[in-house]
């Protein structure tokens, strides 16, 4: 009986002894817990009361222009004041070629020559004939005056007169044929002589000495030395802007050139439907013939904005932009949207259109790094791009 009574108790002295330390352990977390929240309450609280340091921005003060200017490039190609597909009117085999490509001869310079070993005998066997028909010649004029005498003297007829006097002339038109044709080899001994029609550059080399030319082959490309001229196609409405004589800029490789317009064609190209404007390039322009070069033109256009850099400018949905203006408040300087409109761009700046008043300041860099309504601090940006 005590053993039982004994055994009793010390079962629930273990249950109000394991009671009491559940007690105490959750009664330890449970302050834990709200020390913590209280020190995390008191540390927000802290962080909250302390100010965050103002973003430094650059700005720059909108200035409203009544237009621009816009540079606009026209590309074109650099050509000889005159080419010419030069060959011998005759054709023959080649005897000799007098020149190379890149030679710089002057007018009239010999350049190739045609074999003329069978135009030789033909032009002595013509003078030959020539020299017997002035022999008959001769024999009919001193006939002719014999029969005179003799008829005036009543010795000769009329009849054997008019034979005399009819031998002479046949003789003297079969001497004009013979000279005809003997002036007809000349010129085919000329025309076998191919010459410089004026001071040129030697281009193209296209036969060699010993090949067999026809008539009207190309023999070589000749190009004028006079300087050279470069032709542009312009759209209609600018081309009418222009004037023959005026100076215009010019691009190429070399650098910026003053040319002057020297023609502007009356039609239109069927193919680009342009008017193609011929240049006069400078004496001293170092170009190459089929070289490109851009005619430079300068246009005005109408239409209020302002400058602004490039890197003003945030992009936003379905393709807006928009630039962030600064406004003054109570607190300081704070930003905002602005939509506007890209009217123009030339690579570094690009001109808006928006809802700005003269003076009002935008950021002009980097406008991504600030949040619409964030308080910061404008300074005025020392390059802007204006």
């Amino acid at each position: 009986m005590t053993d039982q009574v004994t055994s009793g108790f010390r079962r629930l002295l273990r249950q109000g002894l394991t009671l009491t330390a559940t007690l105490l352990v959750c009664g330890g977390a449970a302050a834990a817990v709200v020390a913590g929240f209280s020190l995390v309450s008191a540390e927000g609280v802290a962080v909250r009361t302390e100010m965050a340091p103002r973003t430094t921005v650059g700005v720059m003060a909108v200035e409203l222009a009544q237009g621009y200017t816009v540079t606009r490039r026209f590309t074109g190609q650099v050509e000889a004041a005159a080419r010419t597909d030069l060959g011998f009117e005759l054709g023959g085999r080649i005897m000799q070629v007098l020149v190379d490509e890149g030679d710089v001869v002057s007018e009239g310079a010999v350049l190739a020559r045609l074999d003329t070993s069978a135009l030789i005998p033909e032009r002595a066997a013509l003078e030959a004939e020539l020299a017997a028909l002035a022999a008959d010649a001769e024999l009919a004029r001193l006939t002719l005056a014999r029969n005179d005498a003799l008829t005036a003297r009543g010795f000769r007829s009329v009849a054997a007169q008019d034979d005399a006097r009819l031998a002479l002339t046949r003789a003297e038109a079969g001497m004009a044929a013979v000279r005809a044709r003997i002036a007809g080899v000349d010129v085919r001994l000329e025309k076998s002589i191919l010459t410089a029609p004026f001071a040129a550059r030697i281009g193209a080399r296209m036969a060699d000495p010993g090949q067999t030319a026809a008539a009207g082959q190309t023999v070589m490309v000749l190009f004028d030395t006079a300087p050279a001229r470069a032709r542009v196609g312009l759209p209609p409405e600018l081309a009418v802007g222009l004037s023959v004589g005026s100076t215009v800029d010019v691009e190429s490789s070399g650098g910026v050139l003053a040319a002057s317009i020297r023609q502007i064609r009356p039609d239109l190209d069927p193919n680009t439907r342009s008017r193609s404007v011929v240049l006069t390039l400078p004496d001293d322009a170092t170009l190459v013939l089929g070289d490109t070069v851009a005619l430079m033109l300068t246009q005005r256009i109408d239409d209020p904005g302002f400058w602004a850099p490039l890197s003003a400018l945030r992009e936003g949905v379905r393709g807006a932009w928009s630039v962030m203006a600064v406004e003054t408040t109570a607190q300081g300087d704070r930003t905002l949207p602005a939509a506007v409109e890209v009217i123009h761009s030339d690579g570094a700046r690009v001109f808006l259109r928006g809802a700005l008043p003269p003076g009002a300041r935008i950021v002009a860099e980097a406008p991504d790094r600030v949040a619409p309504g964030q308080l910061v601090l404008a300074q005025f940006a020392a390059d802007t791009g204006e």
